[in-house]
């Protein structure tokens, strides 16, 4: 068999109610989507995503509903939910899959998001020899739990106990990778790391955290007039309030600075939590006539972002920082907004740098409020220097490297490997 006339069967496997996120929706759903409906070399015969669940979760309402939902999104992709009774040592779906398993015809590649659920699927990829399995690493988990504690970035940081935890998350990450074909990943440091870390192979794979598509600014317009944002530049952050996305260290602050600076800002908090978010910023003491802050349903958030003109992706240094690549990276980018990056968090930096498309400040450790303020002026005169190719600048690169689509044939290439990777093992 060639390269060109493989044929095989793609499953993803989720687990733990992430099929409930709107991420997880982008980041495997309209991804199985777009092999699905992508022609091609390597195009997979079907497309499956298998969603382990508690046995409540299979019943439950709300669940039920999302996946109806991803039916109807996803349409080329055949969704399934599996539960399991963890009492029980996770019965029935040992069951539901070997009889799901039965009915592909050929062999299968699983793409297993993160390295919690794979022993769920070793034992089929056992009877089923000729089956292949890509382990997808969204971030280096046995640090990663640490990440609200900021005086974590090493093993040497840990008391006993964490350490304990460490080691335990870095057996099974190991286990995970010694048992893949092939390991993918989201940046280039997590690569390297994995490499270095667990062994996993040099040809480990970067795939970046994509988006289904650009959005137009056909109602840029109408969402300005609503937000009464008509004549600032809006400068936006949007996700939650955690602890790790360093709003009050860095976020907040950089919007107080950029209003007192000038009436001509206004600040834009897209987040679903509205009542955290405000008794946040009433800490600050922020000019409310030019703050606003809103919940929107998420099929329109693309929209309330093309109503924007600069997006913070402000964190902190750090080890897990380092290796993220957030999905709002590339959310930004797609509505055409540039984005104003926190110096160290990332390879994203030389992407920005190299494509027009953000600034790097550097405001972590930076206590004198003067030299704070200056590294904002920095980031607010950049944008008013581009701000007429930035939006098209964003737009293009998300095009040529950032949806799933762009993508589609770099997995192909990468599902073949793993089953080629298979054939060299079993003759």
């Amino acid at each position: 068999m060639s390269d060109n006339n493989i044929s095989y069967n793609l499953v993803h496997i989720v687990g733990g109610g992430e099929h409930k996120t709107p991420l997880v929706a982008s980041q495997v759903f309209d991804r199985a989507q777009e092999q699905a409906a992508t022609p091609g070399s390597g195009k997979p015969s079907s497309v499956s995503v298998w969603i382990f669940v508690p046995m409540r979760m299979a019943f439950e309402k709300e669940s039920k509903e999302i996946i109806s939902g991803l039916r109807e999104r996803c349409p080329d992709v055949k969704i399934r939910a599996i539960p399991g009774i963890n009492r029980l040592n996770q019965w029935p779906s040992h069951t539901i899959l070997k009889r799901l398993r039965n009915k592909l015809n050929g062999k299968v590649v699983y793409h297993c998001r993160s390295e919690m659920f794979i022993d769920r699927i070793l034992p089929l990829k056992k009877e089923f020899s000729g089956d292949a399995l890509v382990l997808d690493i969204r971030g280096f988990f046995p640090l990663e739990r640490f990440i609200n504690d900021h005086s974590i970035n090493s093993v040497a940081d840990m008391s006993d106990h964490q350490k304990g935890l460490y080691n335990k998350d870095l057996v099974r990450l190991k286990h995970a990778t010694d048992n893949s074909e092939v390991v993918c990943t989201v940046s280039e440091p997590l690569r390297d790391y994995l490499i270095k870390q667990v062994n996993a192979d040099t040809d480990t794979v970067v795939i970046p955290c994509c988006v289904k598509n650009t959005v137009t600014d056909t109602k840029r317009d109408k969402i300005r007039q609503e937000l009464k944002i008509e004549d600032k530049t809006a400068i936006l952050y949007l996700g939650g309030v955690h602890k790790n996305q360093y709003l009050e260290e860095l976020g907040i602050p950089f919007i107080k600075t950029a209003l007192a600076l000038s009436d001509k800002y206004a600040g834009v908090f897209i987040t679903q939590n509205k009542d955290k978010m405000m008794a946040m910023l009433a800490k600050f003491n922020v000019e409310w006539d030019n703050i606003r802050v809103i919940s929107v349903p998420q099929n329109e958030v693309g929209d309330y972002l093309t109503g924007m003109d600069l997006g913070l992706l402000l964190r902190a240094p750090s080890v897990q920082n380092n290796f993220s690549q957030p999905v709002k990276f590339g959310e930004y980018l797609s509505a055409g907004i540039p984005v104003v990056l926190e110096e160290g968090t990332g390879k994203i930096s030389e992407l920005l740098k190299q494509n027009g498309i953000g600034c790097v400040v550097k405001l972590w450790g930076k206590d004198n409020q003067k030299e704070f303020e200056g590294e904002v002026r920095k980031a607010l005169d950049w944008f008013e220097t581009n701000r007429t190719t930035v939006r098209n600048n964003a737009r293009k690169f998300v095009d040529d490297c950032y949806t799933w689509k762009a993508n589609v044939q770099k997995e192909r290439e990468m599902y073949v490997k793993a089953l080629w990777k298979v054939v060299r093992k079993t003759s």
